[in-house]
């Protein structure tokens, strides 16, 4: 594509070398022949609003990251299905312009001209169960009558996926978009048709592995104009969140720090935590864990709180469970405290 303005760097999508994980994490229990859960990588940004040119743009993004043979599936929000991007079900609208380049976007562009909530995908159609992991680009708006639109735009990858290019692609999405915030790092994938057991593995899993992000974007977006996710591997703090004089202050302060890498890109900080991902293991906790305390401590008070609870047994039996792991890196955690799930 070209029809977006602005210069996209060239990025890789070969590993430069994939996060060490144990197998513990790795492994989940088969249901039906499919994992309930698995480990991939994501970019996540909350931005205050999208034009026509930014969601032209976040696509061209998309295929600096996404190997072209991975460009199959697309969804919008005027089909109810998953449909091919080599043989594509049009809409009227696309088919006025379906020369143009993902004319079968064209009611997305619509529906962002009109200030309407959209869902626009591209995906490669590989399940929970394939072991190459995955390739998707979600974009959505969300709207309230009284509150407006929510956006939120998610860009998932394998776990073999360059995790060097992660930190790039966050800088360049806030070098362009206004946000609030965004993040990335590993997260916890899950089977959708099996949610309730796939979060009772996920719970012991958190419960031991502190540095995978659990996915919550079906309960957060219009909270993430004044609150933030606890810390993950990448940060970005957008205003209000980095205008703020004491994040302002605690920012200056961890800047001296070697294990973190601080961006001051256009529209938000950037704030790299480590060389590369880590699982955050419980059991061996070390040096690595101070990094994301410190994290949360230049963000704290604006960690979301009353959250939830998740779904699956752990969470949901534990009433507080899903606000203790949001706050699990904050100065009095008590996720530490909590009884073990086996």
């Amino acid at each position: 594509m070209s029809s977006a303005k602005g210069r996209i760097p060239a990025m890789k999508t070969v590993s430069e070398r994939s996060p060490g994980f144990p197998d513990a994490l790795l492994t989940s229990r088969m249901v039906d022949d499919a994992p309930l859960n698995k480990i991939l990588l994501e970019v996540v940004v909350y931005p205050k609003r999208l034009t026509v040119d930014d969601f032209d743009w976040i696509l061209d993004l998309y295929e600096t990251v996404c190997p072209r043979d991975r460009f199959k599936l697309f969804k919008i929000t005027e089909l109810p299905f998953w449909s091919q991007v080599a043989d594509p079900v049009l809409t009227q609208s696309a088919r006025a312009v379906r020369r143009s380049p993902y004319s079968f976007f064209e009611a997305a562009r619509k529906r962002i001209s009109e200030g309407r909530a959209l869902e626009a995908q591209l995906w490669d159609g590989c399940e929970i169960d394939d072991p190459r992991g995955t390739f998707n680009l979600n974009i959505e708006a969300l709207k309230r009558r009284k509150q407006g639109l929510a956006w939120y735009v998610r860009f998932l990858f394998p776990l073999d996926f360059a995790t060097a290019q992660l930190s790039g692609l966050l800088r360049t999405l806030v070098d362009r978009l206004d946000v609030f915030s965004g993040h990335g790092g590993p997260v916890f994938a899950f089977a959708r048709d099996k949610k309730d057991e796939a979060f009772t593995e996920i719970y012991a899993k958190a419960r031991r592995f502190w540095g995978i992000d659990i996915d919550m974007l079906d309960l957060t977006p219009f909270r993430m104009r004044s609150e933030l996710k606890s810390p993950c591997w990448l940060n970005a703090l957008g205003s209000p969140f980095r205008d703020d004089p004491g994040v302002a202050a605690r920012t200056e302060d961890l800047r001296a720090d070697p294990d973190i890498t601080v961006f001051d890109q256009r529209h938000a900080t950037v704030f790299v935590l480590g060389a590369e991902p880590d699982a955050l293991d419980r059991n061996r906790l070390v040096k690595k864990v101070l990094v994301y305390q410190r994290m949360a401590e230049v963000i704290d008070g604006f960690i979301l709180d009353a959250v939830g609870p998740l779904a699956g047994d752990g969470f949901i039996s534990n009433a507080d469970a899903t606000d203790a792991w949001l706050h699990r890196f904050s100065l009095g955690s008590n996720w530490m405290a909590a009884p073990d799930v086996q």
